[in-house]
């Protein structure tokens, strides 16, 4: 009986000390896999974080509702898109601009969301340089609800309407 009684125990510990390797183990994977899941969401210039229930918070890197969101959580003042993210989630957001700047920016265009509309132009493209130096240009291209959430594109060149909507 005494033998019995100590494989018993011997097993007991055995599994014990298995599910805590599991434990510690899952926990590493769910933080890694919380890092990795960051990847698809993120653009320059954007902090995004995946909530528990797969809503997407978005707000600008040098923004002070983001530092706030850092330091308090969630904020009280939410706007959300829903159905807007890059795989469907719904965007948060503390303001509609931030959530239209996202959803808008693309590797290798400067965008900007001027009154509802979607201004385009190729980084370093000598229009981009102007744009920037002068203000809105006199020349404008517009694309009537060609862009995201239905917003007009404009820019100087039709080529650079055509390269960011291809993309």
């Amino acid at each position: 009986m005494k033998k019995h009684m100590k494989e018993t125990i011997a097993i007991l510990f055995a599994a014990a000390a298995l599910a805590s390797c599991a434990t510690a183990d899952a926990g590493k994977t769910a933080a890694s896999s919380a890092v990795e899941a960051q990847a698809p969401y993120a653009k320059p210039g954007f902090y995004t974080n995946l909530d528990s229930d797969g809503r997407l918070w978005v707000f600008p890197e040098d923004h002070e509702d983001y530092k706030t969101y850092q330091e308090k959580g969630k904020p009280v003042r939410q706007v959300r898109r829903i159905a807007a993210g890059p795989q469907g989630q719904t965007l948060i957001s503390s303001e509609a601009e931030h959530l239209e700047a996202y959803i808008a920016a693309k590797p290798g265009f400067y965008t900007r969301v001027i009154d509802g509309r979607l201004w385009v132009f190729p980084e370093g493209h000598a229009d981009h340089k102007a744009y920037l130096e002068n203000g809105l240009p006199v020349r404008q291209v517009r694309r009537i609800a060609a862009g995201p959430l239905g917003m007009t594109v404009i820019s100087t060149e039709v080529e650079h309407i055509d390269a960011y909507l291809a993309e």
